[in-house]
């Protein structure tokens, strides 16, 4: 890991959210890095779960908040920054714990907001309208600060699950980096779609959605699951009651007769890791069974213990890596 001269340089970029995704991750290994880090770290985790960050935001001048960080860091050495930080408003420091929230301003747009939430951490937040969201490990949604006009559009990069408010005159839009789109007026979805996935998944809990892509218009009704491959621009849908799906959003993992290819990528996304299969003999198989506050290694125990699976850390070629690769063998 970098030295605490490369931190004081990254942190304003990462505070305003122009970090680039390897900067953001050297930001959470650094937390990682030690008991002290990761004592800072709890003590912000506590004033962010005792204050919703929206509110908070709406009260501090993050403008001047981050003007005061930087000339901070060109005055004083980076141990006198952590000490500053610690009494000041906690939403400065909320990138390094579940999400990172900060303003884009155009004169002549609505102001935009960004909530976004780092490997392994969720967090829920509320729109100007009433809907409820929860974001998974990873994700980012920008909203307008109000909506206006005859369409609530927000962007999704991510999962994320919607609890729409209803709104008859004004539909509601989720927009996704595959040209691909959620419309509802008010309903209950979970929606996957993760900028380097080949996949756009949309699982509908109550109300009804309409996937539009450039496959065309997909009605879809309760209780199913659309997937759009977006390579070979194609659909499957499949029937669902949704919790597989959604179970994230309560920290749980829920497999129910779950494909082995499937129960794979619910594991990344909890875990922060990347599975290497090198053997396909695997791909038929399917698992069953609810975890909760399991280890990775106790789950991978149980899957070898119940059909043979072998699995393995493969060590770091580079030290400054973050993700483990686990070898499925």
């Amino acid at each position: 890991m970098t030295g605490n001269s490369d931190i004081e340089a990254l942190l304003p970029r990462y505070f305003s959210g122009e970090a680039t995704d390897e900067e953001r991750m050297r930001v959470v290994q650094w937390v990682r890095e030690s008991d002290e880090h990761a004592r800072i770290a709890r003590q912000i985790q506590q004033l962010c779960l005792a204050a919703d960050a929206l509110d908070v935001l709406e009260r501090v001048d993050t403008e001047r908040a981050l003007k005061q960080v930087n000339a901070r860091i060109d005055r004083a050495r980076f141990r006198r920054l952590v000490r500053w930080t610690e009494r000041v408003a906690a939403v400065l420091f909320l990138p390094l714990l579940a999400l990172s929230l900060f303003l884009i301003n155009n004169p002549e747009e609505p102001r935009m907001l960004e909530v976004r939430t780092n490997p392994g951490m969720t967090t829920r937040l509320t729109l100007p309208d009433g809907t409820q969201v929860c974001l998974n490990s990873e994700s980012a949604l920008i909203y307008p600060e109000k909506f206006e006009g005859k369409t609530r559009a927000v962007k999704l990069a991510g999962e994320a699950f919607f609890e729409v408010a209803k709104d008859a005159r004004r539909r509601f839009v989720v927009e996704t980096p595959h040209q691909a789109q959620v419309e509802v007026h008010g309903t209950k979805f979970n929606l996957e779609a993760f900028a380097l996935d080949s996949i756009v998944v949309t699982t509908l809990l109550e109300g009804r959605v309409d996937f539009v892509s450039a496959w065309g218009n997909m009605p879809m009704k309760p209780g199913e699951k659309l997937v759009y491959h977006t390579h070979g621009n194609w659909m499957d849908k499949f029937l669902t009651d949704g919790e597989v799906e959604s179970a994230w959003k309560d920290g749980r993992i829920v497999f129910h007769n779950t494909p082995f290819d499937e129960a794979l990528r619910m594991l990344e996304k909890r875990y922060y890791v990347d599975f290497v299969v090198t053997n396909p003999e695997y791909g038929a198989d399917s698992f069953t069974g609810t975890f909760t506050n399991q280890r990775l290694d106790r789950i991978l125990e149980i899957f070898e213990i119940s059909s043979g699976v072998r699995w393995r850390y493969v060590p770091r070629a580079d030290k400054n890596e973050i993700k483990r690769k686990i070898e499925i063998y």
